[in-house]
């Protein structure tokens, strides 16, 4: 990118002018107070929309007297020109010459919209810029007092690392998630688990051997007539039980054919419902239409009779304002003022009338809403005798099918006089005795069942939270390795981008011939050069000032070579506290780095300006 025109409009102490720039060295020469810092300021505000100096507002650097500044840039990017314009009051536009028109590309108030197209389409960032396009005076000595932490994070911005440490974050939030819920898994299977094996199973089929032998030896002794006068006892209960369900169940059933037939009137009320849900906010409206209605005829009633009063006043003078009327006049009002009068009460009746139909319907929607909560607890009632009925019809065919395996019809009683003297031709203590011991083996044997059906369930769950557990597992581990990679490529980014950096800040210090034999490592104190000066390690803070400026130039030329600089660098007053000898070193520095880039240098020092001879160079005033 090469930077051809600076364009201010009420910015700073600028009303309005340009500065033309060009390639290789241009230098902004003037005394103190006379805007060098300004134009530096302008270019680093129309790239980043901030001003160059932190913590400051952009509002402050717009022309004192002025609502808001505008600073604009020319520059040349791939061979297209574009003019760039941003302005204090948050107003951005750039433009693209064609046809040598320049036509309007983008026109925005939104920053994040602003930032993120010029990042995308020019590589613009502020953290970018600021660290290796642009110096500022004092910059060096901000950067040295920042706490490692800060410099850190400023390196994550430059290489793109925040974002995936953001990710990274994620990763850990949910990793944290899925280890919580892990460990509610885990405690749920130290509930759920039991012996996989059901230690029921034997001693259930051993019962149920015993309870059948048991029984035909009590039907032997009996002659089945005590266990089938059971039986019909049961089953007369079952089937009272059964009517009076299929009792309750056709009479909830009142006017419908079945379930099916109340479902469809359920779905067909819900869908009128739904048509009507409007009709109490039409109905709020029509009134209010009828009350402001109402109000204008009433108005325009009292008009007409004020009218007419008038009319049939033989002084004919207006009260108000005492002036003679016509009552030609009069009387056409008054007509125009009846017809405006009758349309209104036509509309009214109108609106009464559909205010009428309007509340017929809704006290008909209210109708249909109590109508919809008594259907829905009928369906509610019919499945649960559904379930019911065809759990005791069960039970009855069930009794039905054991009376008929003993060949007794259903529907036969059993004599109490046969029963009676069975039972007397019975050895009653026997019989006693084999009774109590097949009911304690029937107890017995249901509650087996009912352990051996809580177990079963119990392993349903358990097969079901290893699943869910296993899954956990696998989440978990996906989540470790992708926060181990993650942190991988940081630390594969730093060094690939990192290392390169330092080769060339290793070659700019040899070429400036700065120190002896020198080693240097970016990465141990996040982008804080460490000094390895002929063997032994050197503090920076023990640097002189010179060689602390001379060392952070060095390191700003190199990053910005490696990250992918946007063509110029930014001087402001480089030479600041420097003696002559230093002086010409910086002037030959600059001289080295306008071989590749485009340089623009603030200075008020002749020496400079003597020894940047041959540059472009831009005069300004304490005046302007």
């Amino acid at each position: 990118m090469r930077l051809e025109r600076i364009r201010l409009k009420t910015f700073g102490c600028f009303q309005q002018q340009d500065f033309e720039l060009s390639e290789g060295i241009n230098l902004i020469f003037g005394p103190n107070f006379s805007g060098k810092s300004t134009l530096v300021n302008a270019i680093f505000f129309t790239l980043t929309g901030k001003p160059i100096v932190p913590r400051v507002d952009a509002s402050a650097i717009k022309s004192a007297k002025s609502y808001s500044g505008t600073a604009g840039l020319q520059f040349v990017e791939d061979g297209e020109s574009y003019l760039l314009f941003r302005g204090t009051g948050k107003r951005f536009q750039l433009r693209q010459k064609k046809d040598d028109e320049w036509q309007i590309v983008f026109d925005e108030t939104r920053i994040t919209v602003v930032e993120a197209t010029l990042k995308e389409r020019f590589g613009f960032s502020h953290d970018r810029l600021a660290l290796t396009t642009f110096l500022r005076e004092g910059e060096i000595f901000e950067f040295l007092a920042r706490q490692p932490a800060t410099r850190r994070d400023i390196l994550y911005a430059l290489l793109g690392i925040d974002r995936m440490i953001e990710v990274r974050e994620r990763f850990i939030d949910a990793r944290r998630l899925a280890k919580r819920e892990s460990k509610r898994i885990q405690s749920h299977q130290n509930s759920l688990r039991f012996n996989a094996q059901n230690p029921h199973k034997n001693e259930i089929e051993k019962i149920e051997s015993e309870l059948q032998k048991l029984e035909k030896e009590y039907s032997r002794d009996s002659g089945d007539a005590e266990l089938i006068a059971e039986w019909m006892k049961n089953r007369q209960q079952i089937q009272k039980q059964l009517d009076t369900l299929t009792k309750e169940q056709t009479q909830t059933l009142s006017g419908f054919q079945d379930i099916t037939h109340i479902r469809e009137m359920v779905s067909t009320i819900e869908t009128a419902i739904k048509e009507e849900a409007k009709l109490e906010a039409e109905r709020d409206e029509l009134i209010k239409t009828i009350g402001s209605i109402d109000s204008q005829v009433i108005a325009l009633t009292n008009v007409c009779d004020s009218l007419r009063a008038l009319i049939e006043n033989d002084d004919r003078h207006c009260p108000t304002c005492h002036q003679k009327v016509e009552r030609e006049i009069l009387i056409k009002i008054v007509e125009e003022k009846e017809t405006e009068k009758s349309q209104l009460s036509s509309e009214l009746e109108a609106s009464k009338k559909t205010l009428t139909e309007k509340t017929d319907n809704l006290q008909s929607r209210q109708e249909l809403e109590q109508r919809l909560q008594d259907l829905n607890a009928r369906v509610t009632r019919l499945e649960q005798l559904e379930g019911d009925i065809e759990k005791t019809q069960n039970e009855l065919t069930d009794i039905t099918t054991r009376l008929s395996e003993k060949g007794v019809d259903s529907n036969t009683d059993i004599s109490n006089e046969s029963t009676d003297k069975d039972t007397e031709s019975s050895e009653t203590l026997d019989k006693s005795q084999l009774k109590v011991r097949i009911d304690s083996l029937r107890e017995k044997l249901e509650k087996l069942k009912q352990d051996e059906a809580v177990q079963l369930d119990r392993l349903n769950q358990l097969q079901k939270v290893n699943l869910e557990a296993e899954q956990i597992d696998k989440t978990t581990l996906c989540l470790e390795l992708a926060c181990a990679g993650i942190d991988k490529t940081i630390d594969t980014l730093q060094r690939q981008i990192l290392k390169p950096v330092e080769t060339e800040l290793q070659r700019w210090v040899e070429q400036m011939e700065l120190f002896g034999k020198t080693h240097i490592d970016l990465q141990r104190h996040h982008l804080l050069p460490s000094l390895n000066i002929d063997g032994e390690d050197r503090s920076l803070m023990l640097l002189s000032g010179s060689e602390k400026m001379f060392l952070y130039l060095c390191f700003k030329v190199a990053l910005a070579k490696v990250l992918g600089n946007t063509g110029f660098f930014v001087f402001d007053d480089p030479t600041l506290h420097l003696d002559d000898e230093r002086k010409a070193l910086m002037v030959d520095f600059i001289r080295q780095l306008a071989e590749e880039y485009q340089v623009i240098v603030t200075s008020y020092d002749d020496d400079v300006r003597n020894g940047l001879e041959g540059a472009n160079l831009i005069e300004m005033q304490r005046e302007q």
